[in-house]
């Protein structure tokens, strides 16, 4: 993501004539693009990096909840097998 925002931030300079960017090569705005684009059409589904970010979102989500649902319910929750009851 980091490289996507470099890469708009440099072609908003380029085209605002700001400075030294004025004079820079399309290649330096290009490079960070085309390095965008590769992560989110080749390397990003063929190791699943956000599908696993997704996942372990869904789990955490999963385990408050079924925590939170044993609170309210007065039950200890699986981790607390150790600790004394009422």
């Amino acid at each position: 993501m980091w490289i996507l925002l470099v890469a708009i931030l440099l072609l908003g300079l380029k085209l605002g004539a700001v400075g030294p960017f004025a004079t820079l090569s399309w290649w330096w705005i290009g490079i960070p693009l085309g390095l965008a684009f590769l992560w989110w059409e080749i390397i990003d589904p063929m190791f699943g990096v956000s599908q696993r970010r997704a996942m372990e979102k869904v789990e955490d989500r999963k385990a408050e909840r079924n925590a939170r649902a044993r609170r309210n319910l007065g039950l200890r929750s699986p981790r607390d097998k150790n600790a004394k009851g009422p």
